[in-house]
């Protein structure tokens, strides 16, 4: 696994250079910001080096990973709130870049759920949680009704074997709560019994 700096050096020199512009784009001449800006930024290309996230999970991540306290604030001498502006200009800095992309992360996040099982309700709630474009999901997201049975079909077939409906209504009950578990919506499911 390749450490932010590696992944900074297979750049070219201009490349480096304007990957470290960051700092320069706080218009700061304090040598404290500038550090804890390059030190974020190469925690963010980490992160994204290892797997896509959405803008809101790095940005979590990011604000976990360097919390504001009053030393650093004193430190900068700076106010609240100075971390959190850093993080969303390196995070804008890095979709700029094209190091970071929400459409990518969730074409990415729709295929894996979908291939793990999961419907369309969970897939939403996930993908929800780690970024903020609701248009890109519902566009990834928007599939026929035959296309949802399919994989309604595909996840009971895996599960149980069978794709057909139970004559025990206990069973039929636990098939439903399954798919339901799994993030399918009532009325899918209802018609994967018919």
């Amino acid at each position: 696994m390749k450490s932010a700096e590696e992944f900074l050096r297979q750049f070219s020199a201009d490349d480096v250079e304007a990957c470290s512009t960051t700092e320069r784009d706080l218009q700061h001449e304090n040598a404290e910001l500038a550090e804890l800006a390059r030190k974020i930024e190469n925690r963010a290309v980490a992160l994204l080096a290892i797997r896509e996230h959405g803008a809101r999970e790095l940005k979590a991540k990011l604000l976990s990973k360097f919390p504001e306290t009053d030393e650093l604030l004193a430190e900068c001498q700076e106010s609240a709130g100075l971390v959190g502006r850093v993080v969303e200009q390196v995070i804008e800095h890095c979709q700029q870049r094209n190091w970071q992309s929400d459409d990518r992360y969730i074409e990415q996040a729709v295929h894996s759920l979908m291939e793990k099982g999961q419907g369309p309700l969970k897939i939403r709630q996930k993908l929800q949680q780690a970024c903020e474009r609701s248009d890109l999901i519902e566009a990834h997201l928007e599939m026929d009704q035959a296309d949802w049975l399919d994989r309604i079909q595909a996840v009971l077939l895996k599960k149980y074997g069978e794709t057909a409906r139970p004559q025990n209504r206990n069973e039929q009950a636990k098939r439903m709560r399954f798919l339901q578990s799994r993030g399918f919506p009532p009325e899918l499911i209802w018609k994967a019994f018919r």
